[in-house]
Parts: C-alpha cells; sequence; structure tokens
C-alpha cells in the first residue's frame, strides 16, 4: 500500500496547504468541496440568476456543482460516485437541508444517498458558501463489490416528501470495514423516537442526552450486526453534539457499551442536526479482521494521555484512527507550550503556536504506530475562529510541505470541548504491510 496525492488538471488548485484526493490502497479520500473556483469566491455556475431570483435557490445550485466537483475527484481517483462509502455534508443553514438532500438524491439515483454525516455549523471557509462535502470511496479489486446494510428491522429512512427514494443508508461494508450514517434518536414517525423521548410528567426522572446516546447505540448494534460485527469491532466514532453540556451524560452511556478497547473518537460540536429535538449523532467505522489481526490501540507516554474514555489512536488493518488532537496536555487546559506568551503578546499566534504543539503529538502516535507523518490521509479541521484559519494553515503548510492529506476546513460552535484551543484536528492515516 501507497499514498499517492491526485491534482486533476480540470480542478482549481486549492489556495493553501491540502490535497485535493489521496489515494492509498484500496480507499481514496476527498477534500472539503466548496461552491468556488478559488477565483471568484461562488462562481456564476453555482448561483441562481440574479434576473430570476424565483427559479431555483441557492443550495440546489451549490449542491449540484459541488457534486460535480465530487465526481471528477473520484473519477480521477480511479473510483465512483457509486462507491463512495461515506460523506461529510457541512451545510449553514438547516432550512436548506432538504433542498441539499432533494439534489443528493437526484446524483445519487435509485441506489440512495450513501453512509453520511448531515450537520450544520457556523460557517464555512468560503464567504456564501453554504455547503461543503468530503468523502471517502472505495476502489472495488478482483470483483469485489459493496454491500449496503438496511437492516429490516429498523426503521426505513424514507421520510414523506423525499419521492419515496432512501435518504440515506444506514452502513456499508467494503472488504473488512464498515461504514456507518450518521445515528439519530428518530424513528422516521416522529422527530424523537418514543424511547428516546422524556416522559413530561417525570422530567426530573431522566436525561434526553442519556436517553437519545442509548438509542443510538441499540441501533448501531443492530447495524454492525448486519454486517457481522459487533460493538467490540468498532475502531473509529464521531459524536455530533448541539450541546456540549450534554457530553457527561453521553460519556456515562458510552463507557457502559464500550467498556475496554474503546474506539478512537472525535467531538464535534455543532449548531444543529435538522430534525427539532435531536442532540446528538453517532457515525461508526467497524473492522472485521477475518484471519487478520486484531484491531489495536495505540499508546504512547510522548503525546498528551486523554482525561476521557478514549485512546490516543486505534489501527484497523491498514488504517489508522486518531482520536480528536488538540493543544491540550489534559492537566492545564492549553499547555504554556502552546500559548501566546502573555509579556509578548504581538510575538507569536495562538493558532500557528497550537498547531506546532498539535503537529508533535501526531508525531509521536505515528512513531507508537511505526509509520510518520507522512503516511496521513485525511484531516478534519474544526475551528471555533476563523480569523485563525490562514495562520493555521500556513504553519500546516510549514509542517506538510508536499504530498498534505486530503482536508475538509469547517468553523463549529465555540467553545472547543476544551475551552482555548483554537481547532480540533481529526486524522486518519494508512498502515503500510510490512516489507
Amino acid at each position: 500500500m501507497k499514498k499517492e496525492v491526485v491534482f486533476p488538471e480540470s480542478m482549481p488548485r486549492p489556495r493553501v496547504a491540502y490535497s485535493p484526493l489521496v489515494k492509498a490502497g484500496p480507499f481514496v479520500y476527498v477534500s472539503g468541496q466548496l461552491a468556488s473556483d478559488f477565483s471568484k469566491g461562488v462562481p456564476t455556475a453555482a448561483k441562481i440568476n440574479a434576473e430570476f431570483p424565483h427559479h431555483g435557490s441557492d443550495i440546489e445550485r451549490q449542491t449540484e456543482f459541488v457534486l460535480g466537483y465530487l465526481r471528477t475527484l473520484l473519477d480521477a481517483g480511479g473510483s465512483s460516485m457509486d462507491n463512495c462509502l461515506l460523506l461529510g455534508v457541512y451545510q449553514t443553514d438547516p432550512a436548506e437541508l432538504y433542498g441539499c438532500a432533494r439534489v443528493m438524491q437526484d446524483v445519487f439515483g435509485a441506489n440512495g444517498v450513501p453512509p453520511h454525516a448531515a450537520i450544520v455549523v457556523e460557517e464555512l471557509p468560503i464567504p456564501f458558501c453554504i455547503l461543503e462535502v468530503d468523502a471517502i470511496a472505495y476502489i472495488p479489486e478482483n470483483g469485489e463489490s459493496i454491500e449496503v446494510l438496511n437492516p429490516p428491522s429498523l426503521p426505513q429512512p424514507i421520510p414523506t416528501g423525499l419521492d419515496d427514494r432512501a435518504l440515506f443508508n444506514y452502513a456499508v461494508k467494503a472488504g473488512q470495514y464498515i461504514f456507518t450514517s450518521a445515528i439519530m434518536a428518530t424513528d422516521f414517525d416522529n422527530g424523537v423516537a418514543p424511547e428516546a423521548a422524556m416522559d413530561p410528567n417525570f422530567i426530573y426522572y431522566a436525561e434526553s442526552a442519556r436517553l437519545q446516546t442509548e438509542y443510538i447505540l441499540e441501533k448501531l448494534k443492530i447495524i454492525l450486526a448486519e454486517g457481522g460485527a459487533s460493538l467490540a469491532d468498532v475502531a473509529k466514532a464521531d459524536i455530533y453534539l448541539t450541546d456540549q453540556n450534554d457530553f457527561y451524560r453521553f460519556e456515562q452511556v458510552w463507557k457502559q457499551y464500550f467498556p475496554t478497547d474503546p474506539p478512537a473518537r472525535n467531538i464535534v460540536p455543532v449548531t444543529d442536526l435538522g430534525v427539532p429535538g435531536i442532540r446528538i449523532a453517532i457515525n461508526l467505522v467497524a473492522y472485521v479482521p477475518g484471519d487478520g489481526p486484531p484491531k489495536r490501540t495505540i499508546h504512547t507516554d510522548a503525546a498528551p494521555i486523554p482525561i476521557i474514555h478514549e485512546p490516543q489512536a486505534v489501527q484497523a488493518g491498514n488504517l489508522l484512527f486518531f482520536s480528536g488532537q488538540m493543544a491540550s496536555d489534559f492537566e492545564n487546559g492549553v499547555p504554556p507550550e502552546a500559548q501566546v506568551d502573555p509579556n509578548f503578546p504581538y510575538f507569536s499566534s495562538a493558532s500557528e503556536r497550537q498547531v506546532r504543539y498539535i503537529v508533535k503529538n501526531i508525531d509521536a502516535i505515528c512513531a507508537a504506530a511505526g509509520i510518520t507523518r507522512d503516511h496521513l490521509v485525511r484531516r478534519r479541521g474544526l475551528y471555533t475562529d476563523f480569523t485563525e484559519f490562514f495562520t493555521s494553515f500556513l504553519t500546516w503548510g510549514e509542517e506538510f510541505p508536499t504530498d498534505q492529506p486530503a482536508s475538509t476546513t469547517v468553523r463549529v460552535p465555540s467553545p472547543a470541548m476544551v475551552p482555548g484551543c483554537k481547532v480540533v484536528i481529526d486524522l486518519m492515516a494508512m498502515v503500510p504491510d510490512p516489507k
């Protein structure tokens, strides 16, 4: 397995240090695509005609434009839209979720939209862009195909008004890996499923976050079982929270379902999840090793040890999944070496110092897994302040001058899980086969 960076000639060159697409083994990783040509902001092709303001909508035009970019990149990487395993769909307005979903259904057709997380964030890095989409896709070999996992015992994801086409598939299995959609505590008849809803007569005898987390994880157990896996096989989890005050309640349930060897995990604060009353969504990547080696937890004393129920990273086959990386040593919040010296506040940048601190820890975790930073294939940057975006990417580019991983950037609600952290970086890497 080797890493290959792809820059299609027909695509605009990024303005900061990332690769549009990275190939590694049977997977391709597509950076977050925006409705921009990187020269004019939002180009005319992604806008409605100002002379005909009621003929179409911005979200429909931007979705079509972004999915066109996605198709071009997947084709250049030797994959296709039909072989998408997981989409990240980041929007800035919950009222536009339906418009985006309708176009996605048209584009992906009868097979339904691949597993995805559709979340609402605060802002995207280019003004007037209201949608960003990234992807992980597969390159089938030797007659392989992707297996769609839609357990018949679960509610069918076809809400009224979506033309009876699947809103999403619960999960897909490609080789040894299962990728699930972001699952919420809804049964598609009620916003919040009755089993996950608070009893209004006993509002102090339960907590929404606990109820919703339990409901989601029970659904995920059924989804994984359809692919021959269990929660014990989960290597990575993305947790989307509309209220960070829910984290403690969520964490108590998480520990019950993952008592030992928990998966790597990234906590993503979001503005909205699109369904009134829904507070949490979770998507998972599981690994079914077959006759191969089981997943393993990566640990090193050379990087901070999380004080919550997650490891530094998990290796599953040829993939390494990191927990979300922040500039925290889990002892002092943001440690002194990642802070600007208050005596010299104009002589350095908080984002620069935090990114360098994070990269140092990335190096230590990679070393513990037997690889280097050059093996990183995917990066997602969750910023709380976009005024720090450019400086942080300059710093990232200095650390990664060539063959950068694919990258997605969004602004999420502040503060981060550790207040004072300017950015959380979520990462995946490839682990080559031993020579």
